[in-house]
Parts: structure tokens; sequence; C-alpha cells
């Protein structure tokens, strides 16, 4: 009888009771390890971009949320006994045995990151499970999908219990075909969300901003028809403003589909076919209005299939470089910037609404700007639709960021999938005017590999723009260059105290070089990359980074190199090989917010250095456009100075709570008397 029951128990049941009735170490290796970790699942990746989001057919998933961390990945399904989380285990008769439970679970708002919520994680990096019912009934004649808006970093979706899929990389929009997945009634949605970053994923594991972690986007979900509009494009063309280019997709490769396009306020309507991979491609005709700063006029735009209506408002304009200019509308333009992180005014975590990108651009629009550098990430699609209204161009940018891992084509994929994904999303935004593929990363040929890469997958998607990278230059040569015009300053400077004066006068005798002599520092961007991209942009930092590089070595005092970086600011010039326009993406300093005693880290020292820093790109001819770092004080883990950073970067105009800083009026008094054009 008992060999009977034995035989009629599954044998991975048997396995897993021989394992408590056993000493472990008596039974097969295998029996152990599948206890204690199961094989790994299949996860599908994203389905193609569901472009037009805002006039879809959806249902809002944002809103209260709950969430359990899960700092040992115990609740995937491959992980061990004790989890399992997507199947949601609850309470029946009281005598279960329940490791979690999301009913009584702590809740969230989303969008937003757990890690701004909770004081308690702030500094965690791990996965966090959110968890949210909703109601639904299936429409068997439509598709149903799951669209999220941002998600940090590695994502995995369970609808009732089963795997929908898994999103590696952060910030950009994901959506998956959920149909299957649905019932009737009572539907439940499990995320994991992991904010782990390492030494390949896409940015990598250091970064100067917060790794804010969750779902930081709008949840929604998407119902279209069987066979619906993927995407559509309408730009100006560049060269002609009477004529745009229209370009539309299905979701499924297939011809006759009978498509409107109108432009009612153009009066426009034309009719259009699909060809045989479900694709129209047209010149169109028409008389806009350009947009502008000046005047951001924008039309709706409506797309008609037999069997659905999606619209937008969109504006037309042209963005070009000719030699070392840039001109918007033919009219010659410069970039009147400043960069900014995707963090609100006044409230921790992430920025993701239309509420918090307007309060963040309308503090922008005080300093005169009409160009903002959204670094160093993509942000939620209502920044550059905020910024169509508002008449601010954008610079957008993906988070391939120092030294990323060149050579690992799974990095290579990440990289790509974000700059596809961020251009599908925004390429009938008038606003944006810049791609940007990378910031700060060192010179190599894998490097150059990677970035041109990911230029032709802008190319693909979007060649109406300028693109870019912010980049770094200067070789060890032309910094020892700076360090005698230093020296000779020094030398001449009647301030200088006779101890340092002595020491400046042996670097000037080792160097050959006499106290009449007159010298100069010119710095060259020669970065290869320059060939490729159509702004060469540049961060530097003369009068914050730059000092600490010489004291040490010239046994200078910190005070006095910095001092004497001043005085030489004006006359140091910024060159390029490339006969292209060139754009100073980062300078600034650090301030706290109060802080007046006229010494590093005060308003005092971060206003003068934006007075002198103006004074010397003024005097470059080929710069025609920067964006100082930074709008506003944003948190960064690599900053934990107490009492003045307190783990942010101080860099801002104003504080994280929007206190205007000294430098704040210097920048904007600079555009709107000395660089108003």
């Amino acid at each position: 009888m008992i060999k009977l029951i034995l035989n009629l128990i599954p044998k991975t049941l048997l396995s897993l009771l021989l394992c408590f009735a056993f000493d472990l170490q008596s039974q097969d290796q295998s029996d152990a390890d599948s206890f204690f970790q199961r094989q790994a699942p299949s996860y599908p990746t994203p389905d193609d971009l569901i472009g037009w989001i805002d006039s879809r057919q959806i249902i809002n998933l944002n809103g209260e949320w709950s969430y359990i961390v899960d700092p040992m990945n115990n609740g995937l399904p491959e992980s061990s006994f004790f989890g399992g989380f997507p199947k949601n285990k609850t309470q029946t008769t009281g005598m279960e045995l329940i490791e979690y439970n999301f009913e009584t679970a702590k809740k969230i708002q989303i969008p937003g990151a757990w890690n701004a919520a909770d004081k308690k994680l702030l500094f965690y990096r791990g996965p966090v499970w959110l968890y949210k019912k909703f109601q639904y009934t299936p429409k068997e004649e439509s598709l149903t999908h799951l669209y999220i808006e941002g998600s940090n970093f590695t994502t995995r979706v369970f609808i009732n219990g089963l795997i929908v899929g898994k999103f590696e990389g952060g910030y950009v929009p994901f959506n998956f075909e959920i149909s299957e997945h649905l019932k009737e009634g009572e539907n439940i949605l499990l995320v994991q969300t992991d904010n782990t970053l390492n030494e390949s994923s896409v940015p990598t594991q250091k970064t100067d901003w917060w790794p804010w972690g969750g779902i930081v986007g709008d949840v929604y979900i998407v119902e279209t028809p069987k066979q619906f509009i993927q995407n559509a494009y309408l730009q100006l063309n560049p060269d002609n403003f009477t004529e745009a280019l229209f370009k539309l997709k299905m979701n499924h490769p297939s011809s006759g589909h009978n498509i409107k396009l109108e432009i009612p306020e153009l009066k426009f309507t034309a009719k259009y076919q699909t060809n045989s991979l479900g694709v129209i491609e047209e010149n169109i005709k028409i008389n806009p209005q350009l947009w502008s700063p000046e005047s951001p006029k924008l039309y709706e735009v409506i797309i008609s299939s037999n069997a659905e209506t999606i619209s937008d408002v969109i504006g037309f304009r042209s963005i070009q470089t000719q030699g070392q200019k840039i001109f918007l509308n033919n009219r010659e333009i410069r970039f009147k910037g400043i960069a900014m992180h995707s963090e609100p005014i006044g409230i921790p975590g992430p920025a993701f609404s239309t509420e918090h990108f307007k309060q963040l651009l309308a503090t922008a629009k005080d300093l005169n700007v009409n160009f903002i550098r959204a670094a160093h990430y993509p942000y939620t699609r209502h920044l550059a639709k905020v910024a169509d209204q508002m008449g601010l161009m954008l610079w957008e940018e993906v988070p391939v960021y120092w030294n990323i891992d060149w050579d690992n084509p799974e990095t290579l994929k990440i990289a790509k999938n974000q700059i596809s994904r961020l251009v599908q999303r925004d390429q009938n935004r008038s606003s944006v005017v810049v791609w940007s593929v990378a910031n700060e990363t060192p010179l190599s040929s894998s490097r150059m590999k990677f970035l041109q890469s990911l230029l032709s997958e802008i190319e693909i998607n979007d060649a109406s723009r300028l693109t870019t990278a912010a980049l770094l230059s200067g070789s060890e040569e032309q910094f020892r260059s700076l360090a005698l015009v230093l020296a000779l300053q020094g030398a001449k400077s009647k301030w200088v105290e006779p101890k340092e004066k002595a020491i400046f006068s042996v670097i000037l005798d080792q160097a050959n070089i006499s106290i009449e002599d007159e010298l100069s520092f010119s710095l060259s961007i020669d970065d290869p990359l320059g060939e490729s991209i159509d702004l060469i942009s540049y961060n530097e930092y003369f009068g914050w980074y730059y000092v600490t590089f010489f004291t040490d070595q010239m046994m200078i005092s910190e005070g006095t190199l910095r001092r004497l970086m001043f005085e030489v600011m004006p006359t140091i010039k910024i060159t390029s090989s490339f006969d292209k326009p060139i754009h100073i993406s980062e300078f600034g300093a650090g301030a706290k917010y109060g802080n007046r005693t006229n010494k590093i880290w005060s308003e005092e020292y971060q206003a003068k250095l934006y007075q002198h820093q103006l004074e010397m790109l003024s005097n470059n001819s080929q710069i025609q456009g920067i964006s100082p770092w930074v709008l506003k004080d944003f948190r960064a883990m690599l900053r934990p100075l107490a009492g003045i950073q307190d783990f942010y970067n101080r860099k801002g105009l104003i504080d994280e709570n929007g206190n205007k800083k000294e430098a704040f009026k210097v920048l904007s008094d600079f555009y709107a008397n000395e660089w108003n054009k």
C-alpha cells in the first residue's frame, strides 16, 4: 500500500520531500541544487514600440501599487522553494505557509521611484516587486498591450502568474502584447524592477546621478485593432519648407491598408495605401508656419485607417549646420542653454509628469535660455511635449556614459535599443533638435565602433536632426602648456607670495621661458568622432576640476592656482580641426545655497567662475552654443561631502528646493545682453 502511494507522488515532489526526510548530503547534488535554484525560464523581449501613445485607447494603471523589497531575488520563478511571487499565493484557510503578502505590503505611487518613496531604501540597489490589480474585459476583436514609459534598470513582467517578458536597460518606453494573459474580471500585474548596475549595463555601474529604481513613467493598458498603425513620422524637409516627409508603419507587413492623413489647419488631406511591407513613405506638400522659440506653432495631425484614428500636435521646423554655424529655419542661431537632470523642484525622486517639467522649464526660461540639454539619459515623453509648447529646443541623450563595456555585444544591444526607442518616441517633437549618443567616453577603437553603430541607428529612424556626443579632449602636452601659462601669470602677478613666485620662476627656467615672454593656451577638440557628428560638443571645467590636476605637481596652493586660472581664462582659445560649430556642453562649479564665504563651494565663487567662463567663451568664435552644468542641484552617490554636498551634486544654479544662487543672475544677464542673438 505504501509503495502504491509513493508511485502516485510526482517524482519532483518526492525529491523535495526526501530532502526534508534525509540529510541533504546523502542525496544526489543535482536534487539539492534544484531545491535551492531552478532553471531560469525564457523571458520574451518587448515588441516594437507603439507610437502616438497619447491618442490610443488606454486604461491608466498609474496610482497606488504595493511593493516588496527582495534583495535576494527570492521571488523569481527560477529562485528557491521559498519564492515564486508571480503565483501570488494567498491565504484561504489561514493554514497556508506564505512568505510574502502583496495585499498587506507597503504602498507606493506609480510613476515613482521606491528609493525616493521609502527613505530606508535611498541607497538600496537591487530587486523590488511592484503589484497592481485591475479589472478588465477582454475583447476578441482587439489586441491588448502593456505599455511602460520607463523602468529602471532590469524589468520582468508577469500577469496572472504568467511570464510576459523582460526588458534590459532603463528610461525608455517598451510594450508587450498581453491579450493571451488576460482574463475577465480581476487581473494581477506584477513587475520586478532591479536598479542594480554592472560593468556591462547601460549606464555602467558608476554614475554621477542617482540610480532611481522602479517604474519611473506612465503604465497603460493599450487597446488596438489587430491590424494597427505601429508608428508614424512627419517632419519638414530641411531643404524645402513647403515639403514634409511622411512615413507610416503597420504592426504587420501587409499591403492595401487605406490610410488618410489630415492637417486641418493647413487644409491638407491625402489618402495612401500601405505597400507589401505595411509601410508608407511619401513627400507631402504643405506650407506651415515654422516652429521656433519665439513662435512655437503646433498643428493637429490626424491619421486614420479603416480600424482606428490616432492624432498628435506637431511643429514644423528645420535644424542644420553650415560650416561653424547653426541654423534654425535657415536663420543663424546660438544655443543659449542650460543642462539639467530629470529631478523635479522640491520633490525627491525622478521627474516624470507634465507638471514636473513645466516647473523645471519655466525656471529655465527665467535664465533667458532657448535650449535644454536633457542629460544623461532619456526622460519621459512629457519633457519634449512641454518643450514643444514652451518653445525650448532640446538635446536628448542615452546613458552611454564614461567607460562602457565597449566590446560586449549585449551592451551594444541595450544601447541601440535605448537610442532607437528614444528616437521612435520623440521623432515628431519639434523641440528635439539634437540626438546625443554619449557623454565623456575615453578614446579607443572599440568605443569608436560602438558609437558609430549608435549613430547609424539614429540615421535609420531620423535624419532630420543634429547628432552629437559630449566629448573630452586635450592631450597631456596641451595641459602641460596650460601649466606653463599659469606659471608665467603667477611670476608676473604682484599679489603672489614670494615663495610661490620662486617656484613659478624655477618652472619657467626649466622650460626656458622668460618672464618677459607672452604665452597663451589653446585647446583643440580633436576626438575622431567629430568626423561623424554634426555638433562638436565639449565638457570643460576650467576654474573647477582642472586646478586640482596642477596643485600637487607644481607645489602651489589650490587657492593661488584658482585665482590665476580666473586671470588667464579670458585668453584661452577652444578650437576644433572640424569645420563645425562647437557647443560647450558642460562647465560649472559647485556652490551650497546660502554659503556666502567667498571661498570654494560659495555662491560668490560659483558666480565668479561663471563670469570668467562666459568672458572666455564669448572670445571664441567657433563656439555657437553652451549648456552650463547644471540647472538644479541633483542627487548623486559620488558626492558625500557632509554639510555641503550631502549626496547632492551642488553645481546647480538653483538648489533642490528652487532657491536661486548668485550665478543664476550672471547667466541670465549674459543671455539677455551679451549673447542676445
